[in-house]
């Protein structure tokens, strides 16, 4: 197992540029601590943010910083809207972020990401076909990398004249590229070209197993080995010397968090996702503890509980622990980092997915 970093941003308002040195600050410490990857949330403005919450709508600015601060980190958006800018941009933008980042360390992440009307309206577009929109930005970016000559693009959604989108990207034909995704379409279509199948945090793991398995199958259909390894899973980590500490280190502050979150429409989410008998539109943090979303406490606790998640969601390469967060101190957050990859990360390094196409294939089989 690999072990990485989703920096998913929410931070009372300070400064943006504050913000984003926090977050510097916690890529350049997982680069120390010899975290994998770094991914980073693309935040929109929404009303419940003015003047509250600073945002990172574009990630691949710090991306750029961050490559001069650290020095083996790979770095990937968490995701890119693909479906609000014209692709001929995100094409370009994304081709000279490979080169500044270097190394093979960039990532292109992409997604439609929170289901909220607002984003497309601002922008004159239609929420109900971003789905369709985020399929044909995909096509028209793989073709600005890799066409040889200026070329047109006549699609139901986006049009181009004479195209000429340079740079491309550092490593023909593209850099290393992930998706987060519920569409069945999406999934295959990741299994298919080796795209990294990226898993958020409030996903339980029966569901994750189940998007896995179909990412596993389009990928064995393409003959592609070892899938399981490309699937990436976020979860709430945080370490102190026992559960009790860790909780009253982040209930004030998860606790606010919740409040935003409630407004922007995440109860629909956890409704879905989690039974613990909410009667009306609010939780709070001890509820969502109490029903395993966070993972607190000392290491070797913290590390039985991940052991026994992995397991439930059928097992996966890559671990993603959430930063970005106004938790406690910046000082008991490194020290959850540290030990993490100190305590915790040894004692996960050996798990390897098993591969489960072939029995999944059985089973439906014999359904059929």
């Amino acid at each position: 197992m690999e072990f990485g970093i989703f920096s998913n941003g929410f931070r009372p308002h300070t400064t943006a540029a504050q913000t984003y040195q926090e977050d510097l600050a916690e890529i350049v410490l997982a680069d120390q601590l010899g975290f994998r990857d770094a991914y980073i949330s693309e935040h929109h403005g929404e009303p419940v943010y003015i003047g509250k919450v600073d945002t990172l709508p574009v990630p691949e600015l710090l991306m750029c910083k961050a490559a001069a601060l650290t020095k083996r980190i790979r770095m990937g958006a968490a995701v890119k809207l693909i479906h609000l800018a014209h692709p001929v941009d995100t094409a370009i933008q994304a081709a000279v972020t490979d080169h500044v980042v270097g190394g093979g360390r960039f990532i292109f992440g992409f997604g439609s990401g929170f289901p909220n009307p607002l984003f497309a309206g601002e922008r004159g577009l239609s929420h109900d076909d971003r789905h369709g929109r985020l399929r044909e930005s995909l096509g028209l970016i793989l073709k600005c990398w890799t066409a040889p000559e200026p070329f047109d693009w006549d699609g139901r959604y986006w049009k181009g004249k004479t195209i000429v989108a340079t740079p491309q990207p550092l490593h023909a034909p593209h850099m290393p590229m992930a998706t987060a995704t519920d569409t069945e379409a999406m999934i295959d279509i990741a299994g298919a070209r080796g795209y990294a199948l990226l898993r958020a945090q409030l996903e339980p793991a029966g569901s994750i197993r189940d998007r896995a398995d179909r990412y596993a199958r389009a990928a064995k259909a393409a003959g592609r080995k070892g899938p399981l390894n490309d699937v990436t899973v976020a979860r709430y980590v945080y370490l102190a010397d026992s559960r009790r500490e860790a909780m009253d280190d982040l209930r004030a502050d998860i606790n606010y968090e919740l409040g935003y979150q409630m407004k922007r429409g995440l109860i629909r989410l956890i409704k879905s996702n989690y039974d613990i008998g909410l009667k009306g539109d609010e939780v709070t943090f001890d509820q969502l503890a109490e029903a395993g979303v966070y993972f607190l406490g000392d290491p070797d606790t913290v590390a039985k509980e991940l052991r026994a998640f992995y397991e439930a969601a059928g097992g996966f390469g890559t671990l993603l622990i959430v930063c970005g967060k106004k938790w406690a101190t910046r000082d008991k957050v490194f020290r959850s980092m540290r030990l993490f990859m100190e305590h915790v990360a040894p004692k996960l390094r050996d798990l390897v997915p098993a591969d489960r196409v072939s029995d999944v294939r059985n089973q439906e089989s014999a359904l059929t």
